[in-house]
């Protein structure tokens, strides 16, 4: 029987296509019936992921992740330059964690002139850009392929990546919040960044200014986590407070 969590997320994935759908095709695509599916609705709405229309639900205005290639180019140009300004925090021969993020795969590209990394990653496109380049070592987790997102989320990859104590993790999550930190709503996705944020020794997260003051429901890190963040959005007094400690970079 699948999982609550994978059923919502299941639920998610099929609204992130772009168009509102029907309980009952939810329900037949998910096999349960159409009370559970209302009931998974409910929590969804409750969580601001979704909002319910008659007889069905929509991805909620404020969830934006999509399909890979949307996510790329949305904000595309805030994105290039958050990456630009996390590429001089990195040194020739430094070993990093990134993220299966559209702004890790910018972050990505930037890094290109860069020598002798290591690179650990569940991302395609990440192993793509830096793998087989200037001395660089590269090493992706397998697993079962998220289409989606172009990476892998699962089990086999979460057990390959532990292996690995990385001098810092890129990570860029969906929402940033002051009470609820760095969120994201891909259940697989937090897992793996979660992971990954305690096993490295520093932390930067990259994210541009849309992503403020927007909470999702799967919890990613906490301000006190994180060593820096690169954003192209100034700190004001809404998070002078919670970024005590926090090195700033304003791309």
């Amino acid at each position: 029987m699948m999982k609550r969590r994978d059923r919502r997320q299941e639920i998610l994935d099929l609204l992130a296509q772009g168009e509102p759908l029907g309980i009952h095709m939810l329900a037949d695509t998910l096999t349960v019936s159409d009370e559970t599916v209302r009931r998974e609705l409910r929590l969804l709405e409750a969580d601001g992921l979704v909002e319910r229309i008659h007889g069905g639900a929509r991805l909620a205005k404020s969830v934006e992740e999509g399909p890979f290639e949307a996510r790329l180019h949305r904000n595309a140009g805030a994105k290039q330059r958050i990456a630009a300004a996390v590429a001089q925090t990195v040194d020739d021969g430094d070993s990093l964690y990134l993220d299966a993020s559209s702004t890790a795969f910018h972050v990505a590209q930037a890094l290109k002139g860069k020598r002798d990394l290591t690179i650990v990653t569940n991302a395609l496109g990440v192993a793509a850009e830096l793998g087989g380049r200037y001395g660089n070592r590269l090493y992706l987790a397998g697993g079962e392929l998220d289409e989606r997102y172009r990476a892998f989320f699962d089990a086999t990859a979460r057990a390959y990546l532990a292996q690995f104590r990385p001098a810092m993790a890129i990570v860029s999550t969906e929402s940033v919040d002051v009470a609820a930190g760095f969120t994201d709503y891909h259940i697989g996705e937090g897992e793996l960044c979660r992971q990954m944020i305690a096993q490295s020794r520093r932390v930067t997260m990259a994210v541009d200014a849309s992503k403020f003051d927007r909470a999702s429901v799967v919890a990613v890190a906490s301000f006190a986590e994180v060593d820096r963040i690169v954003t192209d959005r100034e700190m004001d007094d809404t998070y002078a407070g919670v970024s005590a400690g926090v090195e700033w970079i304003v791309a």
